[in-house]
C-alpha cells in the first residue's frame, strides 16, 4: 500500500489575518543520548563528562538506580529503573524539537485525506524570516527523556529518529503509521514538495531543567487512616516506594517486582473489601492508595524519570 504525504497548506502570513534505540536487561538500561544539533555539546552523566558530536548520538548504559543529567549548566536527577512493558526511547539533553508525523498507507488519496484531517493541527512558524502559520499532522515533543511507550503523551512511534519512513508497505485496508523525525530531517522532508520550507522554523520553549515535572512519593498523613489494615498496608508500601530510589541493579529490580506484583495489586484490593462501612466510613484507605497511584502509576511503562 501506498504512503500519501499530506499536501502542505501555508494558510496565510500573519500579518495577512483571515487567510537504536534502546534494549533493557535485569539491572540496567541502554539509551542514545542525541545531538541534533550543529555543534559539538558536553553533558555529564554523575559526573563523568561525554563529549557528543554535532548531529550524532552516543549510546550509553545506565544501571538501574538514581543518576544526574548535566547540561548546559542545568541538572536535574533521574531513576533509571525496569518498565512493565519492553520500552525504547532515547535523551534529549539540549531539549531540541522532535516531530511526530502521522500517515496513512492506502490505495486511495480520498481515504487519506479523510482520516488525516483528524490530525491536523495549525502551528505559527517563520518561513523566510516572516511569520506564517502551516497546517501539518504532526506533535512537536522536546522533552529530555523522550520514551517510546509513555502514555501521557501517546508516544508509541512506528519509525524512530534512525528510522526510513517507507513508501510503501504489505496491508490490507488503512494503515496508520507514526515517524519521529529529527528538526533537520523533518524539515529536509518537508522541503521536498515546497522548496520554500527548507527555512521553516518552529518555536522551541521549553522548561528549564528545574520546572519539569518530578515523580515524587506523596507525604500522605496515615494517622487519617481509619482502617489499621489499611494503614499499615499503605505504610509499607510508601516505605517500598522511597527504598526503591536508594537502590541499584538487581536490588532495584526485585524490589520493582515486588511492588508492582499481582500480590501486591491483590493484597491492596482486598484490604480495600475490608476498609469499609463502620471501619472506614470516609474510604480514608481507598483515597490514600489512590494519591500513590496518580502520583506514581503513569511511570509503569518509563524506564526514565525525573525525581527529586
Amino acid at each position: 500500500m501506498k504512503r500519501f504525504k499530506y499536501s502542505l497548506l501555508l494558510v496565510c502570513s500573519l500579518s495577512l489575518v483571515g487567510c537504536f534505540e534502546s534494549s533493557t536487561t535485569g539491572k540496567s538500561v541502554k539509551r542514545l543520548i542525541d545531538n541534533p544539533t550543529d555543534k559539538e555539546i558536553k553533558v555529564a552523566i554523575d559526573g563523568n563528562e561525554l563529549a557528543i558530536p554535532a548531529k550524532s548520538s552516543v549510546k550509553y548504559e545506565f544501571e538501574y538506580g538514581k543518576h544526574q543529567l548535566t547540561y548546559n549548566g542545568q541538572s536535574l536527577n533521574f531513576l533509571a529503573k525496569p518498565s512493565t512493558f519492553n520500552n525504547t526511547g532515547f535523551i534529549n539533553p539540549t531539549q531540541s524539537n522532535y516531530y511526530m508525523y502521522r500517515t496513512y498507507y492506502t490505495n486511495s488519496q480520498e481515504n487519506y485525506e479523510s482520516r488525516i484531517k483528524d490530525h491536523l493541527k495549525t502551528f505559527e512558524v517563520t518561513i523566510n524570516g516572516e511569520p506564517h502559520e502551516i497546517e501539518l499532522p504532526i506533535k512537536i515533543i522536546n522533552d529530555v527523556f523522550i520514551e517510546r511507550n509513555d502514555d501521557r503523551y501517546e508516544n508509541a512511534w512506528d519509525y524512530g529518529i534512525n528510522d526510513k519512513l517507507p513508501d510503501e508497505i504489505r496491508s490490507k485496508g488503512i494503515t496508520k503509521k507514526d515517524k519521529l523525525f529529527r528538526e533537520a530531517d523533518f524539515i529536509d522532508y518537508l522541503a521536498e514538495s515546497e522548496e520554500d520550507l527548507k527555512t521553516i522554523q518552529f518555536p522551541n520553549q521549553p522548561k528549564k531543567y528545574a520546572d519539569l515535572t518530578k515523580y515524587i512519593v506523596p507525604n500522605i498523613n496515615l494517622d487519617k487512616i481509619k482502617c489499621d489494615e489499611g494503614r499499615e498496608f499503605v505504610k509499607q508500601h510508601l516505605a517500598d516506594w522511597n527504598n526503591l530510589f536508594t537502590l541499584k541493579g538487581d536490588d532495584l529490580t526485585k524490589l520493582y517486582n515486588q511492588i508492582k506484583s499481582d500480590e501486591t495489586f491483590r493484597t491492596k484490593h482486598d484490604i480495600m473489601r475490608r476498609c469499609v462501612g463502620d471501619i472506614d466510613p470516609e474510604h480514608t484507605y481507598m483515597y490514600a492508595t489512590r494519591e500513590i497511584e496518580s502520583a506514581l502509576e503513569d511511570s509503569d511503562e518509563l524506564n526514565l524519570i525525573i525525581i527529586e
